[in-house]
């Protein structure tokens, strides 16, 4: 049997979404070690609030962004900050997690007409988002146990479901999908006729700010696997590993270098776009009149991520400002992150606040909304969460 693709939150996911009225923040080295301009231990964020509550996370617990996010967002809405009790850097990152920068980005929707439901519904975008991903993995997997495999036909529906018509050697096999979003930021991809007419794979995606994450387990075929891409501005790394009754039968780690390096004359922000084909639908051309992407990636499944990056010093922080575009082209679909890494130079302590998200889905007739998702991680003002914007300027 396949197991449930329904997730439930932790309990200390639980006990971070309680957090209010904080009275004490203490950011701090769990090991004790010290250094000038660099971290040499393990960043810890010590928080107390409401009636002597605590929590303590450290950032190797699986919760602590968004135990970092809910701290900012809790903050940031306390109109008495002063009576917050904490030392001098950590108030100092804190205060700088309201940047202008991504304000200024978002300036254009906090301007707009604004609706309270979309008026564009695309029912098919997660299977045209997330098929060409289950054929990526099905095939990858034949051919890892070293079977011929290609594609002969495939289709993409309503309501997340698709099917792919494979050749399996001198066979023909169709394998039928069903993509559910488990929330703003996982999907689950349930699968029938893997490797045999009954054969489940169940497959997880996450994706992060900057990285794209996937599990995936088979009952009946006793195969489980994981891999990742985690884009960074000076190259991307993969990762893949494959188990079959427990045992591992591939593993794999590949960096690929930003082609953005080396650019040549590709010095305008306009030729930069316009090799990107569906950048235009995310509204980026617009935030970055005059700056082309510090990295750009083309993934094997139809994805193209897209990073811009903002470094800004004062005497005692270093602060990046980072907005990463995950571009589906077929689904004309584009997902949009805005987040800050915020760094004590003296103690080499950081902190990374989520500031925004955004989500823009085309008709392909030159109308393009931008839908602002409610919840932790959300980090624009009251006036766009939940809200939708549509821009009907006809996209060339």
């Amino acid at each position: 049997m396949i197991k449930s693709i329904f997730r439930q939150m932790s309990p200390e996911e639980i006990s971070i979404e309680g957090i209010q009225n904080i009275k004490m923040l203490h950011i701090y080295d769990l090991t004790g070690a010290t250094g000038t301009y660099q971290k040499y231990g393990v960043t810890a964020l010590l928080v107390n609030y409401d009636d002597n509550k605590q929590l303590n996370f450290t950032e190797n617990d699986h919760c602590f962004n968004i135990f970092v996010n809910k701290i900012f967002e809790v903050y940031n809405a306390c109109e008495n900050k002063d009576m917050i009790i904490m030392d001098e850097m950590t108030r100092q990152i804190l205060d700088a997690g309201e940047l202008p920068y991504h304000e200024l980005m978002l300036k254009k929707y906090y301007e707009a007409p604004k609706n309270d439901s979309p008026l564009i519904v695309n029912a098919s975008t997660l299977s045209r988002r997330f098929g060409p991903f289950v054929e990526y993995l099905i095939t990858g997997l034949y051919k890892t146990m070293g079977t011929d495999v290609d594609i002969i036909d495939r289709q993409y529906g309503w309501r997340g479901a698709g099917n792919i018509l494979l050749k399996v050697g001198k066979n023909d096999r169709r394998v039928v999908f069903k993509v559910f979003e488990i929330n703003d930021s996982m999907v689950s991809i349930k699968t029938n006729g893997f490797l045999s007419d009954k054969g489940d794979l169940l497959i997880n995606i996450t994706l992060y700010n900057s990285e794209m994450t996937f599990s995936y387990s088979s009952a009946s075929e006793k195969i489980e696997g994981c891999g990742s891409f985690d884009f960074r501005r000076e190259n991307l790394r993969e990762m893949q590993e494959v188990k079959k009754n427990g045992e591992q039968i591939f593993y794999d780690v590949n960096l690929y270098d930003n082609p953005e390096n080396n650019v040549g004359n590709l010095n305008s922000a306009k030729a930069m776009q316009d090799g990107l084909g569906w950048l235009k639908y995310t509204g980026l051309d617009e935030h970055f009149p005059d700056k082309t992407p510090c990295a750009r990636y083309s993934l094997p499944f139809g994805v193209e991520y897209i990073l811009y990056n903002e470094n800004d010093m004062t005497d005692q922080l270093e602060i990046t400002s980072c907005c990463g575009a995950f571009l589906w082209e077929d689904a004309a679909y584009a997902d949009i992150r805005g987040w800050s890494v915020i760094k004590s130079k003296q103690s080499g302590l950081a902190l990374k606040n989520e500031e925004f998200r955004i989500v823009n889905l085309s008709d392909k007739k030159g109308m393009v909304q931008s839908a602002f998702l409610l919840g932790t991680g959300s980090r624009y003002k009251k006036e766009l969460q939940g809200k939708y914007v549509i821009n009907g300027s006809k996209v060339e």
